[in-house]
């Protein structure tokens, strides 16, 4: 059996390399931590048939525990999504689920916050409503409005059903008349000012507004010219 020649110097190398394996072990401890990030959170695999109608976050905050070194969003934004493909109307509560978000294997999601959300669907109809035209302004003196007419007298508005029930006409953007001696036409808007409704009739609105003179007062045949001096 072979004896090092120096088996002071073995010794001492091999201590020198047990230092520094603790050392760098004691670093990778040490750089161990925990720290809060970010996620977004997207709703996937939603019914055609329904609508959201509650307002949903869009982040969520991951705890993570790994090494500090690593970037926990290396290969891209993090990202949680939230599968609907079961989902009915009315309001439910949905666990957030980290098991698919993509980490280094390094790092670890230790809390989410918040732990679940409360999301309300609605059933998507359609409903025709008819149109109510807007006026603005008085025509000249002398002239007035005879009738006003609007094509198509009637559009099909898509949305959440507690939405549509409210309705029972859709406004049209103001067509003005203002001076006017003569009949006035225009293209208008329908106007929806609840963001989840919108309308499927592809047509344009036109509303045209007939405006002629004041009838004039008629003379009675039966009265008795005044009498001159």
């Amino acid at each position: 059996m072979l004896r090092p020649r120096h088996p002071a110097y073995l010794l001492v190398a091999l201590i020198a390399a047990s230092l520094l394996w603790y050392a760098a072990t004691g670093k990778r401890r040490a750089s161990i931590s925990v720290r809060s990030t970010k996620a977004n959170l997207t709703l996937v695999n939603m019914p055609s048939d329904l609508l959201l109608t509650s307002s949903v976050p869009d982040t969520v905050t991951l705890q993570l525990r790994g090494p500090l070194t690593l970037n926990p969003a290396a290969g891209g934004r993090l990202e949680i999504f939230l599968d609907l493909a079961e989902a009915a109307a009315g309001r439910s509560i949905y666990p957030i689920d980290v098991s698919g978000v993509r980490l280094p294997m390094e790092i670890e999601v230790i809390a989410v916050e918040p732990t679940e959300i409360e999301i309300e669907l609605e059933r998507v109809l359609l409903r025709s409503l008819a149109l109510s035209p807007a006026v603005e302004g008085i025509p000249a003196p002398g002239f007035m409005v005879n009738f006003i007419q609007v094509e198509p007298t009637r559009i099909t508005i898509q949305g959440p059903e507690s939405r549509l029930a409210t309705l029972d006409n859709i406004t049209t953007s103001p067509i003005s008349v203002e001076g006017a001696t003569g009949s006035v036409e225009a293209v208008v808007t329908p106007l929806l000012s609840d963001p989840l409704l919108r309308s499927l009739t592809g047509s344009p609105v036109t509303v045209r507004v007939n405006i002629g003179p004041l009838p004039q007062p008629e003379e009675d045949p039966t009265s008795t010219p005044p009498e001159t001096e």
